[in-house]
């Protein structure tokens, strides 16, 4: 999908966000409670409403254009897409912002700097991969450095198991570590926090890197659908980490694969080619 129209939108949400911190006032917190109140209802987000401030107009404008009046059949899937950012910045920005602008002082920055990682979130995942090249890298190495980043960030443990002490492949090295973290923090939240698994192996087709949960497991809309940019079954999740694993791996000729365990919960397979 079209990522110029989605980063517009974290654009002003990012305006509306510096102006609350540099310019509190009333006249914002009325213009925020308003917007969020709209997005909460069922019907379209009026384009305008007297008395908003330029940005939150802005904000105001786009959102009404993207807001859909119910489900849409056979709609296009950037569509679809566009509604996945409204319900993610309605939940994860705009809502936010409302209880940041009645808290107390020091719940109040709390909240806000909630919100500035989440549209850094959005960044992150709209920057165009960094033009890596692959090389002949120790995956062991790779893995134990994205699993001991992840432990340390979130204190989920992981449990590591390697076919053998080194399995050399040619990755890009930071691109096939980030998706390795992205598939942990994935298996973390679905997992409920319970140790994730890592198994990396050879096999006659290549190496396999299974990284599972402990969950309830993959529905099968969930298997369907969550490659999907922002669709999730996380209300507060941006559903665009498994996305972005697919967009940085896939020009390497490595491919995810997700499924469900007989002893249960999910688990995301990295195939790399044998060389």
């Amino acid at each position: 999908m079209e990522l110029v129209g989605w980063i517009l939108a974290v654009a002003l949400a990012i305006a509306v966000v510096v102006l609350l911190l540099r310019r509190p006032g009333q006249r914002y917190a009325s213009a925020v409670d308003r917007l969020t109140r709209d997005m909460e209802r069922d019907d379209v987000v009026p384009a305008s409403v007297s008395g908003d401030p330029p940005e939150v107009a802005a904000l105001r404008h786009r959102l009404s254009e993207w807001r859909p009046v119910g489900e849409i059949p056979d709609e296009d899937p950037g569509e679809r897409a566009l509604r996945g950012l409204v319900r993610y910045l309605d939940g994860a920005v705009l809502q936010t912002l409302r209880q940041a602008l009645h808290a107390p002082g020091g719940e109040s920055a709390a909240l806000i700097q909630e919100v500035l990682d989440a549209l850094e979130d959005l960044q992150f995942y709209a920057a165009e991969p960094g033009g890596e090249e692959a090389s002949k890298q120790d995956l062991v190495g790779l893995i134990q450095q994205a699993a001991r980043d992840y432990t340390r960030e979130t204190e989920i443990a992981v449990k590591l198991s390697f076919s053998s002490p080194s399995l050399r492949a040619r990755v890009p090295a930071d691109a096939f570590k980030d998706a390795v973290f992205l598939l942990l923090s994935n298996a973390g939240r679905f997992g409920e926090g319970r140790t994730v698994t890592v198994v990396a192996e050879e096999s006659d087709e290549g190496i396999r890197v299974r990284i599972a949960d402990r969950g309830e497991g993959f529905t099968d809309e969930a298997l369907d659908r969550a490659f999907e940019p922002f669709w999730s079954t996380d209300h507060d999740a941006a559903g665009l980490g498994l996305t972005y694993v697919r967009r940085i791996l896939d020009p390497f000729g490595m491919r995810v694969v997700l499924g469900n365990r007989e002893q249960g919960g999910g688990e995301a397979t990295i195939r790399l080619p044998r060389e």
